[in-house]
């Protein structure tokens, strides 16, 4: 439970975060934007896998009992740790996965790490980056503070230098390392006591501090507190004398760095951090900090927020020789609420060519194909922030002489109030080019071998992929070259990431249609996340770009028939007068959590 001084602070905190929200600094398409957005407030990458499901609520591993939490944590922070403050080399950049044979990297926890990480990294999301947003799922998992979370971390393809903290050295070896990274010593000390709040000793990795059990296959642990959660009984039990962590208490004083970190400064530091209160606020700071420090030269994003709009899966393609545009709207939904079932979602949007081009005098309009409400465990950040989603997709069908300029999104709740329009800021979504398409229906995905060799979790399927990838491309365009560069940075082990160049050929099996040829090309991929930049260079000596389409469904998506089309005799309303549903929605979630965390301050 939080503390009510606790919560009033949060609460003025959110208030000053959400005031600076209002500002619309988010504008779409922003693919790394979106791209990160959605694995840490969805948990997930494109095709579904869950990377905060493996770890959300507050696991322990099934086979082991470890906290995973407490694996994820330490494994940012050793990867961090090499971090030079005075050259700039070092940090958190992934580097880690190279290090496992060093003495201070040993052991299942961080293997199991690894193997945790494999799939999620691509051209948007670097593997430091997952790593980071695994120990902001670990802490807010298990009740800590939301780290705020930046990304663009720029990954390492090889070890770094030596230098990570070991229990056995003494305090001047752990002030030097930590002031090398950047960290004076009571920065050290809260840096400590909030990675150990959670996680543990085990018996196979130290056995003289842990003594294994019957069976010795079996790890036995000892936790550094007594409860799994992100708390503060690391330091009150430490304070109180009543603490069973090993890195205190061992009989081998060697090996007791926790209580040497802990005591140096006489406790004081221990007793600045020992309420609910300031635990939380110093271990918020002092992470995020830590999953910051980056190597010279690398410079993250703007923090990412929670979008409570937003537009994802945007696609002109053809299926089963329609043209159809597709889209997504999602939307938050407060778990404390029912989904409104009378509310009314409709897609809007203009011609692209013809009369009524750039809309002018015609907009045309559609209902979702399907609503989805989501699992409100999909992510803990954002179950923590009181919501779950909603998506409502479109499919519809589109006159590929008209073709589409820009769209839109009208939402009325049924409630006698104006519909909430969603026009990306006043300006539409605009689609920028409907001269290339990729077609993932009639692209296909094929296994050609399967080996098994060990992985850091036991045994591994890895595979060969052959891709085979179809794009449409308009008449008229005749294009010099159609090619492809492929990317997959999710590879067993972490070597280097797959990059590759392709050429498309026009494809004489697949009949033109609706005033678009067919061209292909086949690859091979042994990684877990394919991705394609496609491109067409014009006879203008234009290039148009389908950027980063993912190839985790291809044939095998589920086909969903479009909805019908309703043509309206109106053009749409100025964009200075439509409502700017972005900063409205964002307005009354703000108001509606700072209100709520004030009234339980109160009470």
């Amino acid at each position: 439970m939080l503390h009510s001084r606790f919560r009033f602070t949060l609460a003025l905190s959110l208030f000053a975060t959400c005031l600076a929200a209002d500002s619309p600094n988010y504008q779409w398409p922003s693919p790394q934007y979106d791209t990160l957005e959605a694995l840490l407030y969805e948990g997930r990458r494109g095709d579904g896998s869950n990377l905060a499901s493996i770890q959300h609520p507050c696991r322990n591993r099934p086979d082991s009992n470890a906290s995973i939490g407490g694996e994820w944590l330490r494994f940012a922070f050793h990867d961090m740790s090499t971090h030079d403050i005075d050259d700039g080399s070092g940090g958190l950049d992934g580097s880690l996965v190279y290090e496992l044979d060093r003495p201070a990297n040993f052991g299942n926890a961080f293997t199991r790490s690894v193997s945790d990480f494999e799939v999620y990294p691509n051209k948007y999301i670097s593997r430091s980056d997952v790593i980071a947003v695994a120990a902001v799922f670990s802490v807010a998992s298990c009740g800590g503070p939301i780290i705020p979370f930046r990304g663009g971390r720029i990954d390492a393809w090889q070890a770094g230098r030596m230098g990570t903290p070991e229990p056995q050295e003494d305090i001047a070896t752990h002030t030097n390392i930590f002031k090398r990274a950047g960290f004076n010593a009571q920065e050290m000390i809260k840096m400590v006591a909030c990675g150990h709040t959670m996680g543990s000793v085990r018996s196979s990795d130290f056995p003289a501090m842990v003594p294994p059990g019957p069976n010795p296959a079996v790890d036995r642990f000892i936790n550094f507190d007594s409860t799994p959660e992100f708390d503060n009984l690391v330091v009150t039990e430490y304070l109180d004398g009543t603490t069973q962590n090993p890195l205190v208490i061992d009989a081998n004083k060697t090996m007791v760095s926790d209580l040497r970190i802990f005591s140096m400064d006489s406790n004081d530091t221990m007793r600045s951090i020992a309420s609910p209160d300031a635990f939380a606020t110093e271990c918020q700071n002092i992470l995020e900090r830590m999953i910051n420090v980056v190597p010279h030269g690398v410079s993250l994003t703007q923090e990412i927020t929670l979008l409570p709009a937003k537009v994802h899966d945007v696609q002109l393609t053809f299926e089963r020789n329609k043209f159809v545009f597709k889209s997504s709207l999602r939307l938050l939904q407060p778990l404390d609420k029912k989904l409104n079932k009378d509310r009314k979602v409709t897609i809007l949007w203009c011609d692209r060519y013809g009369d009524a081009q750039n809309c002018k005098g015609t907009t045309r309009t559609s209902i979702p194909s399907t609503t989805l409400q989501e699992d409100p465990d999909l992510s803990p950040m954002t179950k923590r922030q009181g919501y779950n989603f909603v998506n409502y997709n479109f499919i519809v069908p589109v006159d590929a002489s008209l073709s589409i300029s820009k769209f839109w999104f009208e939402v009325d709740e049924k409630d006698g109030k104006p519909a909430t329009v969603y026009n990306n800021g006043g300006d539409g979504y605009v689609m920028d080019q409907d001269q290339l398409l990729f077609v993932p229906t009639l692209s296909r995905a094929d296994a050609r071998a399967i080996t098994r060799r060990g992985g850091f979790s036991g045994s591994n399927d890895t595979f060969t992929k052959t891709y085979t990838i179809v794009a449409a491309v308009r008449d008229g365009s005749n294009p010099s070259r159609v090619y492809a560069e492929a990317h997959d940075f999710a590879i067993h082990k972490f070597p280097a990431p797959f990059n590759t160049t392709i050429d498309l050929k026009p494809n004489s099996s697949i009949p033109a249609m609706q005033g678009y040829s067919f061209y292909s090309a086949s690859l091979d991929d042994e990684g877990f996340q394919l991705t394609l930049d496609i491109h067409s260079v014009g006879s203008d000596g234009k290039t148009y770009t389908e950027d980063f389409r993912q190839t985790a469904f291809l044939d095998n998506t589920p086909y969903y028939p479009p909805t019908a089309v309703t043509n309206t005799a109106k053009s749409p309303s100025p964009s200075w007068r439509l409502i700017d549903g972005w900063l409205t929605i964002r307005r009354s979630i703000c108001g509606s959590l700072v209100a709520g965390l004030l009234l339980r301050t109160l009470l």
